[in-house]
């Protein structure tokens, strides 16, 4: 019969998802987990056969917090707008958790295709709300957000290491943008706007108040 730990399997997960949030997932190895839970290394293999197991527990974990930190983005209009400006707040709150849902990885090759996997659900979601509220098409409104998530996650890695590169009210600004040129872009190229129509709104717009942009593109 195998030693009984007096740990749990929960508490040597949070062990190693604190440690994960401090220094890194590279900091997983029994040796520090046990430094963590002021023991040795033996619990953490009384219930896990690997550490690859352990970090794997780790990054379910890890994912399980960026969806509560993305829970209530829906409340916001508009909704993609307000997850790219999470996922910059994100990276600046937890740099380390960030790496390791986007950046490490080496089966999926950028943090739209790992987002698009890893978050089926929040994924779809934002594809609707786009083609409700800008009446894309479903291919246009993909479009858009894969270049919001690229562009929002290109500041994130950034602030990863400076925090103070891009402040979240320029970095709100600058996906306004991004979201008006892309979307400006693929009306153009439908017929469904002509270039006076959208060379007024570009001039005359408020870049940061994206609700009204909206109501602007059905009219």
């Amino acid at each position: 019969m195998p030693p009984k730990t007096k740990y749990t399997k929960e508490q040597i997960i949070e062990a190693a998802y604190e440690l994960t949030r401090k220094r890194g997932i590279e900091a997983v190895v029994a040796r520090e987990v046990g430094k963590y839970l002021n023991t040795s290394s033996s619990p953490i293999f009384t219930v896990w056969s690997s550490m690859e197991e352990l970090k794997e527990e780790v990054f379910k974990l890890s994912k399980m917090k960026y969806q509560e930190y993305m829970s209530d983005i829906f409340d916001y209009s508009p909704a993609f707008k307000e997850y790219g400006l999470r996922c910059v707040s994100f990276a600046i709150n937890e740099p380390q958790l960030y790496r390791l849902l986007f950046l490490t990885k080496s089966d999926q090759h950028n943090p739209y295709t790992r987002f698009k996997q890893e978050f089926e659900n929040m994924y779809q979601k934002l594809v609707h709300e786009i083609i409700t509220q800008f009446s894309l098409s479903e291919e246009d409104a993909k479009d858009l957000l894969f270049q919001m998530i690229i562009f929002a996650n290109g500041i994130a890695s950034y602030v990863i290491t400076d925090p103070k590169s891009f402040p979240l009210d320029y970095v709100s600004r600058l996906l306004s943008q991004v979201c008006i040129g892309i979307v400006i872009s693929d009306k153009l190229r439908d017929g469904s706007m002509d270039y006076v129509k959208a060379r007024a709104m570009v001039s005359s717009y408020n870049l940061d108040d994206l609700p009204k942009l909206k109501n602007k593109i059905r009219n």
